[in-house]
């Protein structure tokens, strides 16, 4: 059995470093995790840049790595790679020809490059097709949370119709949301399924007093912010809580496009906030260190999927404050506080909530563990 990732998306529409992201997508977790529990599967990750002129072949942990340029590029999801296309069509020839079973999964399927790849799939018994979703939208979807898209219905509708016939090739869909299984479910099989989180933050929890001296904090009361810094995150409305909550320090963690990095930076200092600190970009056993030693997350998006980030703080037995899109209502139970989007009285209310708690949360995350993750993808895959 050969599977195929497949994300229909550039890298560089969202970080600088497009050539490392490669190994970072969720396409790339999935494979590498793949690879890990079933060392018999072929695995190959295949992904599309605008920024890339020819494919590159590359490798890592025992998988192939193709990435494909793209020959038509106006904005993320809004991508045609021709050469992916008929990479595919290839590979499904082969596997008619050869008699193995090809499992295609495809990243994101609302996106126009996955039309077309679903369009040019030729279906058989031995090929079968996992569609993932990202936190995208239908275009008619995106005609409600967009109105200007209004002025260009024509086009919408037509990237509508072509969706229609495309999912109806699809085997099983993954979502993020209640909405999004509802609309799946239109075309065939969905279930809800989300990103997973390693084993090193089901490690032991580190001592906090400790913590906080190794990383230069003290005995205030630290709220966590992990993500990009945009407006479609909160940042604006976070910032609003930290002027309404001198007494708390506030932690960002995260990069972004660096004049609007700056914009953030800079009104922080007009509002005159001393409790506001951004870190930047942290990765790996540094950002396990900052759960460890704060008091909550707070994540007050506008619009989100099922946020990774939210996963790994329950992991790490933090309380998390998260604004009531996507999955979010899957997730959070015991785990945490809803709040509204797009209010700095919602976080307010969230954040002054959630440092009251003393609660055993951590139990509650073992869901989200990869292994469990991929042995649910292994059994889909073959079933």
């Amino acid at each position: 059995m050969k599977v195929i990732q497949i994300s229909s998306a550039s890298s560089s529409f969202a970080v600088k470093n497009y050539e490392e992201d490669v190994f970072l997508n969720w396409n790339a977790r999935v494979g590498f995790e793949l690879e890990k529990a079933y060392p018999e599967l072929e695995v190959e990750i295949w992904s599309i840049e605008k920024k890339q002129k020819r494919e590159k072949i590359m490798g890592k942990n025992n998988i192939k790595f193709r990435v494909f340029p793209t020959n038509f590029s106006i904005r993320h999801g809004v991508e045609i790679s021709f050469d992916l296309i008929k990479a595919l069509k290839s590979e499904i020839n082969k596997a008619e020809i050869e008699k193995y079973k090809l499992i295609i999964h495809i990243h994101e399927y609302h996106s126009l490059l996955s039309y077309l790849l679903l369009k040019n799939i030729k279906k058989a018994g031995n090929i079968k097709i996992i569609c993932q979703h990202h936190g995208g939208r239908a275009p008619f979807a995106n005609l409600k949370k967009h109105k200007k898209l209004w002025l260009v219905f024509p086009a919408i509708a037509c990237l509508q119709a072509l969706e229609n016939y495309a999912l109806k090739k699809v085997d099983l869909f993954y979502c993020l949301s209640d909405e999004e299984l509802q609309y799946a479910r239109k075309f065939g099989k969905a279930k809800f399924q989300t990103m997973g989180i390693g084993e090193e933050y089901f490690s032991k929890l580190s001592n906090k007093a400790k913590l906080r001296k190794k990383l230069g904090l003290n005995k205030k009361k630290y709220v966590l912010y992990i993500g990009r810094i945009k407006k479609t995150k909160g940042i604006s409305e976070l910032l609003e809580a930290a002027r309404n909550l001198r007494e708390v320090e506030f932690l960002l963690i995260g990069g972004g496009d660096e004049a609007e990095v700056n914009e953030y930076k800079k009104l922080t200092m007009e509002m005159k906030l001393k409790n506001v600190k951004f870190l930047g970009s942290i990765y790996g056993d540094k950002k396990i260190e900052y759960l460890d030693a704060v008091d909550c997350l707070v994540l007050p998006s506008y619009t989100e999927g099922a946020p990774v980030v939210v996963m790994e703080a329950i992991a790490r037995n933090l309380p998390v404050a998260v604004s009531d899109v996507g999955g979010v209502r899957r997730m959070i139970q015991e785990e945490g506080i809803i709040i509204k989007p797009k209010s700095s009285e919602e976080v307010i209310r969230g954040i002054k909530e959630i440092l009251t708690w003393k609660k055993n949360i951590r139990k509650y995350a073992e869901k989200y563990k990869w292994n469990k993750i991929i042995k649910q993808t292994y059994e889909d895959y073959v079933n």
